[in-house]
């Protein structure tokens, strides 16, 4: 019998003890020369004994080399019998053995020679795995959560891999995942009929027609539909149930837009702000918050907001015109009082100011300086589109009402009150930092709503309805008090701002706008005068009628492309997109031409195709049927690449 490891240095020091204590002891008495020489023995077999000791750990690490060398997963009983499947990678990353619930459970009870691995990881290599160390796979219906652990055999890699069943916890997890809270806040957000046109029966009738197909659809979906008040209603649902209305685009909006009573289309839409939160109070909270979203882009739309972003749905109906002007009369004396609080205002447009952005300035310029508090518009004479306006301006005695920066800033206090038209973006502010500087702020804006949050705002005047600021600023005007006074060129200034975003009456001109120009020529606008604001020289024409002949066309869509450089490139480019939208079967029309080390593109568009979604899709914004963008870093090709998958993008998703 062989006695290996500790038990064998135990015996050997048992063994020195006796026989040092029996015999070295007795043999002392009787001859002292004998025990002399056992006593050496004793030495001897001590240093065997401490030899053995100290040796210990390298014999056993020898032991478990050897161990190592001869050991066969083909045959290892220890992983064969381990209740779970489990395999061996080889150096190739091949499996060189594995146990029968891996063959049964795994691999679908067929496994050749030389199956890779990827086939059972889901496709992660014999890498990833080493990298990894654990990770979650699917095989068929089942999840596993996989733990690897690697060794060295011959010089060479390997990996072993355990397959350990947490389908049950995953169907938990995603129970849990799909029963999440969603809150869906709806508002009947336009009636093609005013009050006035409907008798009460009538307008009753409708609203039963658009709750009955909303009750509809919420138990279509397994959801809870509460009316709030008005013409408000909310909805709570869980996640599972969101994702069947969002993969059928939310067919709500198309069923209430299509509504039909007594043979005639109600025009009635929906403006849907939908959100997700930790309970109950924080769904319905920030579900509202979308929905203000919805309506301040123009309604008829869905507003998703995610933890980060926000995703959209719908938006192609043309925003509702209001009736009422009870908003503008509270802008209006809010405004005044303001005003009038004021050491000084300053008023300013967006970035490469218009006419609209320029007239609306003047306007709100003209009223501060009837209440008799010090005003200047800021503006960049070197960038602006609308010189024309600013030097008619300065003849007629305006010349100190514009400023550049510099001087913005030398009288930019305390108690200033900065004023921003026609926009509602910090960063397409003409001076941002001009803006933020400022302790009283007001923004008066018709673009759409964009996800920027607005806040430490006195006064927020948003109405996308409305066809220019230049229109909101006229109505305002109206209610500012019996002192603010419009004289003839700011007259002028305004309608020249309303004429160019409705395309001289052709493009979002509703009864209001009608009103606002008609009030304008009573104040004494000349509207020979202000066509030749529009005025352009020989070679813009030449300029613009070559971009408009290298157009090409895309999904009823006019692409072009300006090859040249110009100082006045962005009137060319703005007109031969508004140029485009004549020509025949062509909806929208996009413009781009480089600047900045980039691609700009001017969008229009006849309001079939909402050009704000899709130059929203590439950074930029606007209104539904005027938008731009600027794609940094781009050349043509690429931005028009770039252009046309933004365009399929929108088919696909207002399909």
């Amino acid at each position: 019998m062989k006695l290996k490891g500790f038990w064998y240095d135990k015996l050997v020091i048992c063994l020195l003890a006796v026989f040092v204590a029996a015999f070295i002891g007795i043999t002392a008495f009787i001859e002292p020369k004998i025990a002399l020489c056992e006593l050496a023995a004793a030495f001897i077999i001590f240093a065997v004994a401490v030899y053995r000791i100290y040796s210990a750990r390298f014999r056993y690490k020898k032991f478990m080399e050897s161990v190592s060398e001869k050991l066969d997963f083909s045959q290892a009983d220890v992983l064969s019998s381990y209740p779970f499947p489990v395999a061996v990678i080889d150096p190739q990353g091949y499996i060189g053995w594995c146990n029968g619930y891996f063959i049964n459970q795994i691999s679908g009870g067929e496994l050749s020679a030389g199956t890779p691995v990827e086939n059972y990881t889901n496709g992660k290599s014999f890498v990833d795995i080493n990298t990894e160390k654990e990770f979650i796979v699917q095989i068929k219906e089942r999840f596993y959560s996989v733990y690897s652990c690697s060794y060295e055999l011959n010089g060479e890699s390997f990996s072993v891999l355990y397959y350990l069943d947490i389908t049950t916890l995953r169907r938990h997890e995603l129970e849990l995942f799909n029963s999440r809270p969603y809150a869906l806040v709806i508002e009947l957000d336009n009636m093609g009929f005013s009050r006035s046109e409907l008798r009460d029966s009538e307008r009753a009738e409708i609203i039963s027609r658009i709750e009955a197909e909303l009750e509809k659809w919420a138990e279509s979906h397994n959801s809870v539909l509460k009316k709030v008040g008005g013409e408000r209603y909310l909805i709570f649902t869980e996640k599972k149930n969101f994702l069947k209305m969002y993969e059928d685009k939310f067919a709500i909006l198309e069923t209430v837009r299509n509504l039909t009573v007594n043979e005639r289309n109600v025009g009635a839409t929906l403006s849907i702000g939908v959100s997700s939160g930790s309970d109950i109070r924080e769904c319905e909270s920030e579900a509202r918050k979308a929905l203000d979203l919805a309506l301040g882009r123009g309604g008829d739309q869905v507003v998703i907001k995610h933890k980060d972003n926000f995703d959209f749905f719908g938006g192609v109906s043309k925003s509702a015109e209001k009736k009422s002007r009870v908003a503008s009369r509270r802008t209006g004396i809010r405004l005044s009082e303001l005003i009038k609080s004021s050491s000084n205002v300053l008023v300013m447009g967006h970035a490469y100011s218009d006419l609209d952005a320029v007239g609306a300035a003047v306007g709100i310029a003209s009223a501060a300086r009837s209440l008799n508090v010090p005003v200047h518009i800021v503006t960049d004479r070197k960038k602006t589109l609308a010189l024309p306006l600013v030097e008619m301006l300065e003849k007629e005695g305006y010349d100190d009402l514009f400023i550049g920066e510099d001087a913005a800033n030398e009288i930019l206090g305390d108690d200033t009150f900065v004023i921003v038209v026609d926009t509602h973006i910090l960063s397409f502010f003409e001076f941002p930092a001009i803006y933020e500087r400022a302790s009283k702020k007001a923004i008066i804006d018709h673009h759409r709503r964009s996800v920027s949050e607005i806040s430490d705002i006195s006064v927020f005047s948003h109405d996308p309805g409305a066809s220019s600021a230049s229109e909101m600023v006229t109505e305002i005007l109206q209610y500012m008090g019996k002192e603010v006074d419009i004289p003839k060129p700011v007259a002028e200034a305004l309608l020249s701002g309303i004429m160019l975003d409705t395309k001289n009456f052709v493009l979002r001109a509703g009864v209001r706008t009608f009103e606002a120009a008609a009030f304008l020529r009573r104040k004494g606008a000349d509207t020979v005068a202000v066509k030749k604001l529009f005025s352009t020289s020989i070679d813009v024409n030449r300029l613009r009628n070559k971009v408009i002949y290298n157009a090409e066309s895309y999904k009823n869509c006019a692409v072009s492309a300006a090859d040249f450089s110009s100082p006045d490139i962005r009137i060319i480019t703005s007109q031969a997109a508004d140029e485009l939208l004549n020509v025949a079967d062509i909806k929208a029309s996009f413009v781009m031409f480089e600047s900045n080390g980039g691609v700009s593109i001017s969008a229009r568009s006849l309001g079939e195709i909402n050009v704000q979604l899709i130059m929203e899709s590439l950074g930029g914004g606007g209104h539904q049927t005027m938008a731009a963008c600027q794609l940094k870093g781009y050349d043509i090709p690429s931005a028009k690449s770039a252009l046309y998958s933004a365009i399929d993008d929108f088919f696909v998703k207002n399909s």
